[in-house]
């Protein structure tokens, strides 16, 4: 396997050869491994020593009771601290490990909210934020791997059923067939 433009991964099989989408590819690796650990309870969280404390327009606080049950679920653990901000007192433990911009996230996910004018509910609402998750917590384009961590995408690659597409149904991996090789170089 090599890394092409630090968004590429290049590799062959029996059949051809393979580009791979890192980012996509990772996306779907991680939406599925959520669900996995989900579907054994609740997300492994980490306290913080100091809340983070996310200031969020006026509306968007009347959604937070609603949304405590499913965020609980994913590892957090939020408290309004007065009419326009949230004190976020613990956080999952894959976001820390991945360096994602919690108050972002946050944001992000109470905008929706408001858009939509009321709080996700149900296995859609979890898919949806899981997706937010693994986008968030996922390689990015122009991110270098280890060849270590190179390898261990591809081999979780073969490890889920959906591989082929990220949860927004962006193909992972384009497949150049041998005879594909052959037919463009005569």
């Amino acid at each position: 396997v090599m890394q092409v433009h630090g968004s590429f991964l290049v590799a062959q099989d029996e059949r051809g050869l393979l580009i791979v989408d890192q980012h996509a590819l990772h996306e779907r690796i991680m939406f599925e491994e959520l669900r996995e650990r989900l579907a054994e309870g609740s997300l492994e969280s980490q306290r913080q020593l100091m809340p983070i404390v996310l200031e969020v327009p006026e509306g968007h606080l009347e959604h937070l009771p609603a949304l405590e049950p499913l965020l609980g679920r994913l590892g957090f653990e939020l408290a309004p601290l007065g009419p326009t901000a949230i004190g976020v007192h613990a956080v999952p433990t894959l976001l820390v490990q991945r360096r994602v911009d919690i108050p972002g996230f946050l944001e992000d996910l109470l905008r929706r909210t408001e858009e939509d004018g009321s709080p996700p509910d149900g296995e859609a609402a979890l898919s949806e934020v899981l997706d937010m998750m693994a986008c968030k917590a996922a390689v990015k384009a122009g991110e270098t791997l280890s060849d270590a961590d190179m390898a261990e995408l591809m081999a979780a690659r073969e490890r889920f059923e959906r591989s082929s597409n990220c949860p927004h149904g962006r193909p992972t991996t384009l497949r150049l067939s041998i005879e594909d090789l052959e037919r463009q170089f005569g």
